[in-house]
């Protein structure tokens, strides 16, 4: 049977599930019970291709709920805001979210059933705990899988057939002591998530980097997000002369470690980066000081793609978290699967020519949304990226503010130059 004659077979049955549940996008999420103008350009060409189809696990229940809800959000507002504007090569796109659960048994699962669907063209995955188990099951991936907003060099720099655009693990490790030594910390903390043990191990690392780097380490406490207060906590870091302390936690969990440890007289500052901060969330505890880093581009941009972003959000997921990070690297992650798109002109889209599609892309920096030039090269698995944006932000901004570097790495100016600490 013909591939494509196999897949409409396929959609009739993905169609079908996604009206009894709920799932897609089109008809249904977390922006569509606010009254939106849903305007589309008038002059964009009508969408009359096969639509590309998307599927993506995210996490939206668990311990980092917020990654997942934050993917949903931007998926709902690229996919309305691309299909009022022309679609993709004039093929509208339909994208699934499913709940991952933030386990592995829960991603794996999701993973399993876009893998084995072949009206699925492209995957996405946000779940930062299940990630880094995800190695062998996609491991020669017969589908494109992409990075919303990934951070396991595990899978994502490990595999052929996954795509990353953003700095991982290993490269915010040692961004959390280099930003807190920039901005005067020489006592670095570490709290970490307690639901993951790497959130654990990320702290040992985190330590020792910080000690190569002139700053004194002063252990890691385990941070739980169902824990009500965290006074024993925040005590032992001010008892052991923290005065800079890294967040490997949700901001949803962040805001509330922060408010206790400020309450209990902290005085320090807090390294934040990526998932780990939300603007809106932390703007809300009084007395908070940050230095940051954010894989996604800087939201608070005047850059034209930025607005475009902003407007999307705003048009189409207006109660959908879009001050963070998470958000932004899952946004640029879209884009560049558009432009991949966009560049290959496929005849048909199938799930081998998306694939083929996103080995066009070199040195490719989408007008400064990634923090390096990227290029995905077939056969290979994607090169880790050593660029991200740096910021300070205390509660009371208008919006963070962004540290210029002494050179731009991915060659755009203004807020969107990005800082390169190097893997």
């Amino acid at each position: 049977m013909p591939r494509r004659i196999l897949t409409r077979a396929r959609a009739l049955k993905f169609g079908a599930a996604l009206a009894v549940g709920c799932l897609a996008l089109s008809a249904c999420g977390s922006g569509d019970a606010t009254s939106t103008s849903n305007t589309t350009d008038e002059s964009a060409p009508p969408l009359t291709g096969e639509p590309i189809k998307i599927g993506y696990g995210a996490s939206m229940s668990g311990p980092q709920a917020t990654n997942g809800l934050g993917a949903q959000a931007v998926a709902q507002a690229w996919q309305k805001y691309t299909n009022a504007h022309g679609g993709v090569n004039g093929h509208p796109v339909e994208i699934e979210v499913v709940d991952t659960k933030n386990t592995v048994p829960g991603a794996t699962s999701v993973a399993k059933q876009f893998l084995d669907d072949d009206s699925v063209d492209a995957v996405f995955l946000t779940d930062l705990v299940a990630e880094g188990a995800m190695t062998k099951l996609f491991t020669d991936t017969p589908v494109a899988v992409i990075s919303g907003g990934g951070s396991s060099d595990l899978l994502w720099s490990a595999v052929p057939g996954v795509f990353q655009n953003v700095s991982g693990s290993d490269y915010t490790i040692k961004a959390y002591a280099d930003q807190a030594k920039a901005a005067g910390g020489k006592n670095f903390g570490w709290a970490a998530c307690a639901e993951v043990a790497v959130c654990q191990e990320n702290g040992g690392k985190a330590l020792s980097y910080a000690q190569s780097i002139g700053m004194k380490g002063v252990g890691t406490q385990l941070i739980s997000a169902s824990a009500s207060a965290y006074t024993a906590e925040c005590l032992s870091f001010i008892g052991d002369g923290a005065d800079a302390i890294a967040f490997n936690i949700g901001f949803a969990t962040g805001t509330r470690f922060a408010s206790d440890c400020l309450q209990q007289g902290y005085t320090g500052i807090f390294s934040v980066i990526n998932s780990g901060f939300d603007q809106t969330a932390f703007g809300k505890v009084p007395g908070f000081r940050s230095v940051g880093g954010t894989n996604g581009f800087p939201w608070w941009s005047e850059a034209a793609p930025v607005k475009v972003y902003r407007d999307a959000m705003a048009e189409y997921s207006p109660d959908g978290i879009w001050t963070s990070g998470n958000s932004t690297a899952i946004w640029s992650s879209f884009e560049l699967l558009k432009k991949a798109l966009e560049t290959a002109k496929p005849s048909e889209i199938t799930r081998e020519t998306v694939m083929d599609a996103m080995y066009t892309v070199k040195n490719e920096t989408l007008d400064g949304l990634l923090p390096e030039p990227v290029t995905f090269t077939k056969g290979e698995p994607s090169k880790p990226v050593g660029c991200s944006w740096l910021f300070k932000f205390d509660a009371g901004d208008a919006n963070p503010e962004s540290v210029e570097p002494d050179k731009s790495g991915n060659g755009a100016e203004g807020d969107l130059a990005s800082t390169c600490i190097g893997y």
